[in-house]
């Protein structure tokens, strides 16, 4: 069996036509007819069969996508180790990551990549971290910054960064002259927050349970930068990064209420799935958050109680 034979076979399983295998690889149509006629040779079986203008796999020649394009992949993993050997010159880095660690925790990373490797596109998606953990899981990026904890022990979980979170309101808001029993304030106005199912949602609604109070969301919103905005315009107080409001706790757009020893904290890790061969690309980027990072082995976070 020749590469190129299942290279075609492939390619006109995924497209539905031998006339668009042969564009894709730059060859004319009867060569790539006559490959896949070899190939069905030497299997000793048919391998597709055309339903109206399309063609589909036969049982045997599923066996062939499945196997094959694990057969492509671990030669993608070779070439990306030869890259490796000559100073990865070449290739893509794709990572996900939620909002908030790509305004104040990987600038610094990615900068020292792309100054060691500028011949590495990276291609960054932003989302939260159920969804990053799905298109980790669909393959679609290699590494994810998500909130920790994560169920089940289908990834490989580094903490990187502690992310302190704080209580905030405009300044002319009324919870703004509270000094005593805010999180009680708080809890009774209601929360301009994170979505139900998402992982910091569950951090901000475990303080509040601890201090025995039932937290409402006055209003839902996935991006931290667009509850930061709602929260400047006087609509509710808000638990936010303070990386990501500390500037506008300064020029007084925004006001933190005091919280006594009550600490929101949650935990961002590096995360990628177990049963993954990383590219040369995605290793090399681990090795500098591990060297750029405050990498911190797990831990309980706690929590004070509201005096």
């Amino acid at each position: 069996m020749e590469l190129r034979q299942l290279k075609y076979f492939l390619s006109a399983i995924r497209h539905g036509s031998v006339g668009a295998a042969a564009d894709e690889h730059y060859v004319t149509q009867p060569a790539v007819s006559i490959q896949l006629k070899k190939l069905e040779e030497e299997l000793g079986e048919k391998l597709f069969s055309r339903r109206g203008r399309r063609i589909v796999p036969t049982p045997a020649g599923q066996i062939v996508v499945s196997q094959g394009e694990e057969v492509m992949k671990r030669l993608a993993s070779l070439a990306g180790s030869v890259r490796e050997l000559t100073g990865m010159q070449r290739g893509e880095l794709r990572i996900g990551t939620i909002d908030a660690a790509s305004i104040y925790v990987l600038p610094r990373v990615f900068r020292s990549f792309r100054s060691a490797y500028p011949g590495i596109d990276i291609n960054v998606e932003v989302a939260e971290s159920a969804r990053l953990v799905g298109d980790l899981t669909a393959g679609k990026i290699e590494l994810a910054i998500v909130t920790l904890p994560l169920k089940g022990d289908a990834f490989e979980m580094m903490p990187i960064y502690e992310d302190r979170m704080v209580l905030v309101v405009h300044p002319r808001h009324a919870l703004a002259g509270i000094k005593k029993r805010v999180l009680k304030a708080v809890a009774e106005t209601g929360l301009i927050t994170y979505p139900a199912h998402s992982t910091t949602r569950g951090i901000i609604e475990d303080v509040f349970r601890r201090n025995g109070l039932p937290l409402r969301a006055a209003m839902e919103v996935t991006s931290p930068e667009a509850i930061k905005r709602l929260t400047e315009a006087g609509l509710g107080a808000s638990v936010l990064p303070l990386p990501l409001v500390a500037g506008e706790i300064r020029r007084g757009a925004l006001r933190r209420l005091p919280t006594g020893s009550v600490r929101f904290v949650r935990i961002l890790g590096m995360i990628h799935r177990k049963q993954d061969v990383l590219s040369p690309p995605a290793r090399t980027f681990l090795d500098i958050v591990i060297g750029k990072m405050d990498v911190r082995s797990k831990r309980r976070i706690r929590t004070g109680r509201e005096e």
